[in-house]
């Protein structure tokens, strides 16, 4: 499941038209609800424009407006749904 915020153009992923995409590790996850928690978590914040859970890679792909918030504020937004992240280095 991918959740995305129906206001923002998720076109230009990678740094294009001003998004970039970040790769989280995420610790703590057991099941579906954990995975849509982070990912509505995510998407709940100005900024990000979509987010992408993988429950079984434990790995979470956020599309965000790095001029609003950084990989350490995603970070700090899953930890703050109860789960542990780190940014994936790439």
């Amino acid at each position: 499941m991918t959740t995305e915020r129906g206001d923002q153009d998720v076109t230009g992923t990678g740094g294009q038209g001003g998004l970039a995409r970040a790769v989280l590790e995420i610790e703590g996850m057991h099941c579906g609800s954990c995975s849509a928690l982070i990912e509505e978590t995510l998407v709940e914040d100005l900024g990000v424009a979509s987010a992408h859970v993988d429950l079984e890679a434990r790995r979470a792909t956020v599309t965000f407006d790095p001029s609003v918030h950084s990989v350490t504020d995603l970070c700090d937004a899953v930890a703050a749904a109860g789960y542990r992240a780190a940014a994936v280095e790439q």
